[in-house]
């Protein structure tokens, strides 16, 4: 395999708490939807079918709990059990199956700026004892059980997780934490969990010692402890809680976790033909069962059995995961194309819960020229608050090619008049210890001015200064749209999102912060290999190059007259006036290299015109 799995690659840049760019940022009040705004939301989970519920409360009242609100009253601060809802954000709480009383977690009310700092809110149940409820109702005392519950909420700058002691709450464990499974909710996009939202949690694999004092507890605090000054990171659209039960374990029951398709790493939406590779399919399964699974496959199927591939058949004994993978792989054909795959895990025994073992289907395209990440439908936009950003996707090149241009959508919100543009990096975390280490500055677009137009959601093409040549040595890069914002005095450039990128995928700079951070939405940035965006070439000029670009002192403008010729080189300004003139020689051939002195100039964008018997020719670059 050509390079390790970029999240993977990433994770060795947490070295220390300085490198930002493993955080999301947290977003502002400003970014706050209102639950009436919002289309609802069908949960996808389903019951489990497991055996026998030997612990269960339907929050009738709180006597099976602690409560801790770090000082605060109790009501619109911390943890509540009751059948009031006392939040700000949701009008009627949970609709848990059971009706009635539930748990509550709210921090104030955000509209009125009223959220608590500083704190943390724990809601811990009783001492569960796992031996004596399964031995009484198994005859059996045993470590196979499960936690299942139901909640709603969403989530902004918080932290929700859920733990586990097994020592009288001495020391604890995080089970589950939302945001490993949930998008932040904002008015760029995102969703509040289903209502309800079923969740299951096998406890076997923490249970590996006694077991006569098991303790469940929920906490929330924020997300962003490292700015905890800022009254933004405590706010919470609430967290609610019902319906929690300690079952048996089914007989049978293999879970597909975690799956993953691509090469190397990657997945896309839109592969261009050159770039297309042997694509993998793997996923981590694990028992949630009671006994040994036996012959244990993955099998995908694409386009409706165009082609498919099945894994190794493995046994999983009780408590353990294991990672499957097709052993071949599906190279699609560079003709343009659909394809589009399902995939499930089976195994020789029947399964008590089947539907977590079929892994949602996907799909993807092979195009002419066009590399995306995105899904294509515009389902949330992102920015940053009008302060400058860079936002993009990597994008993997298995074969030689040029670029030639940048694509984007430009959001709704976006404000007309804002200048956007784009950058290309190469990526190479060879000597890097944080990930701006890794950036290598290749070219960059023409800078757009917004219109009215743009906010339609069409799609925005960005011609780079010059065609780049992007190699399979290098093998990745990191293409991004770009603001340099207006100080935070409005939305300025809002990017259109798609879909959401697996960690590691997508980042973004966020020029108040200085610092990268992951960027969870995929932005719709994407990499275009079409040359008829205006690039022209001239018989007898070749190599030719401006650098650095952009530039703030001197610009260096070399390139090679293949045939003896007449040569005039000028620099003009974007109105096509001329502002000097660098070389004016008759008779010239071979290597020309020549230094612009550029000082002087206004920031702005400027354009080498080079004029030889063949013809014209011109390279545009930015004085910053």
């Amino acid at each position: 395999m050509k390079k390790v799995y970029l999240s993977f690659l990433l994770a060795g840049f947490a070295a220390t708490a300085s490198y930002a760019q493993h955080n999301t940022k947290p977003i502002t009040f400003g970014e706050l939807p209102n639950e009436a705004s919002l289309k609802p939301t069908q949960s996808q989970n389903q019951a489990k079918a497991l055996g026998v519920t030997i612990f269960e409360d339907l929050f009738d009242n709180g006597s099976n709990w602690v409560i801790d609100n770090d000082g605060q009253p109790g009501g619109a601060f911390g943890w509540t059990i009751d059948a009031t809802n006392d939040g700000w954000w949701s009008t009627n709480g949970i609709s848990s199956t059971s009706g009635g009383g539930y748990a509550e977690l709210s921090n104030g009310d955000a509209q009125a700026s009223t959220q608590a700092l500083d704190v943390t809110y724990t809601m811990t149940s009783i001492a569960i004892n796992v031996d004596s409820l399964t031995q009484d109702a198994l005859g059996t005392a045993t470590n196979l059980v499960t936690l299942e519950f139901e909640q709603y909420g969403a989530l902004f700058n918080d932290e929700q997780t859920i733990q586990i002691s097994t020592d009288g709450g001495n020391t604890w464990e995080i089970m589950r934490d939302n945001r490993d499974y949930y998008e932040v909710l904002s008015a760029s996009g995102g969703d509040p969990y289903p209502n309800p939202d079923l969740i299951t949690i096998p406890l076997g694999p923490y249970l590996t010692g006694a077991y006569t004092d098991v303790r469940i507890r929920f906490q929330w605090t924020t997300a962003f402890p490292q700015f905890s000054t800022n009254s933004a990171v405590w706010i919470t659209y609430g967290w609610y809680i019902d319906d929690l039960r300690i079952n048996t374990n089914p007989d049978y029951d293999a879970a597909a976790v975690a799956p993953y398709w691509g090469t190397a790493g990657l997945n896309y939406s839109r592969i261009p033909g050159t770039q297309v590779a042997p694509i993998d399919f793997a996923t981590f399964v694990s028992n949630d069962g009671s006994n040994t699974l036996t012959d244990v496959t993955l099998n995908v199927d694409v386009n409706t059995g165009g082609w498919t591939g099945t894994s190794t058949p493995v046994d999983i004994p009780v408590l353990t995961t294991d990672s499957i993978g097709t052993s071949t792989q599906y190279t699609p054909a560079s003709t343009p194309g659909s394809h589009s795959f399902t995939w499930e895990v089976t195994q020789n025994e029947t399964d008590d819960v089947p539907a977590n073992n079929i892994i949602t289907g996907d799909a993807f395209d092979v195009t002419e020229f066009v590399y995306a990440m995105d899904d294509d439908v515009i389902d949330g936009s992102t920015g940053n608050g009008g302060f400058g950003f860079e936002k993009g996707n990597f994008y993997d090149i298995w074969a030689d090619q040029t670029a030639y241009a940048i694509q984007t959508k430009i959001a709704s919100n976006a404000v007309v008049g804002s200048i956007v543009y784009g950058k290309l990096y190469r990526w190479d975390p060879t000597n890097a210890t944080t990930f701006a280490d890794a950036l290598f500055y290749e070219q960059q677009t023409d800078f757009y001015e917004i219109t009215q137009q743009d906010l339609s959601g069409g799609l925005l093409t960005l011609p780079l200064l010059a065609p780049t040549s992007l190699t399979a040595a290098n093998n990745t890069y990191f293409v991004v749209v770009c603001s340099d914002g207006d100080g935070g005095a409005s939305d300025d450039v809002q990017i259109a999102t798609s879909g959401i990128s697996p960690t590691g995928f997508s980042y973004f700079y966020a020029a108040d912060d200085d610092a990268w951070y992951l960027q969870p939405q995929t932005p719709i940035v994407r990499l275009d290999f079409e040359n008829t965006i205006g690039l022209e070439e001239l018989s007898n000029v070749s190599a030719l190059n401006v650098f650095p670009n952009p530039a703030t002192d001197e610009v260096k403008v070399s390139f090679d007259i293949t045939d003896a010729s007449d040569v005039k080189v000028t620099v003009m300004d974007i109105t096509g006036k001329a502002i000097e003139t660098v070389v004016d020689a008759a008779n010239v051939t071979g290597m020309q290299n020549n230094t612009v002195n550029i000082s002087d100039y206004a920031a702005g964008v400027y354009v080498i015109n080079i004029t030889t018997n063949a013809g014209t020719i011109q390279r545009k670059f930015v004085k910053k």
